[in-house]
């Protein structure tokens, strides 16, 4: 009897659409970070510019007490999996894994809920949710980054 295969995809590798147009990433929604952070290869196609941060020489200390050097600014253009477009701008430093700062998407308008029912961001204005995922004890924020034809 053979026993069905299933792909198994690593864990830094970002899905491309079946069409290749589209980009899957996600970040780790984070309170306890004060800044929206990623890495250089998340959403490779988006260029990483020059911010007011990388400009001013911005660092970042970690958990380890250790300082990351701000490289520049990713902006973003996303759709959530329910088709809602939001722009972001996510910091670039030598991070593992791209991380949503609490502070800074309530800072923006949005109430962040985390709860076993269900968690989301919301939009205080016009009350739109965008879902989030558990995944390893995590809370992600899973988006499509439109590729370049």
């Amino acid at each position: 009897m053979l026993a069905p295969i299933r792909i198994i995809e690593p864990e830094r590798l970002n899905n491309i659409s079946i069409d290749g147009k589209w980009e899957e990433i996600e970040l780790a929604v984070d309170s306890g970070a004060t800044e929206s952070v990623c890495p250089n290869d998340l959403a490779e196609h988006v260029p990483t510019e020059e911010g007011a941060a990388s400009k001013r020489g911005v660092m970042y200390e970690v958990a380890s007490g250790d300082q990351i050097t701000n490289e520049g600014e990713k902006s973003l253009k996303a759709m959530t999996e329910d088709g809602v477009e939001k722009r972001m701008v996510l910091q670039v430093t030598d991070v593992n894994q791209g991380l949503l700062s609490v502070s800074k998407a309530t800072s923006a308008g949005n109430r962040v809920v985390f709860d076993e029912a269900g968690s989301y961001i919301e939009n205080k204005t016009s009350g739109a949710k965008t879902w989030l995922q558990q995944k390893n004890g995590m809370y992600m924020l899973k988006l499509w980054v439109q590729r370049p034809f």
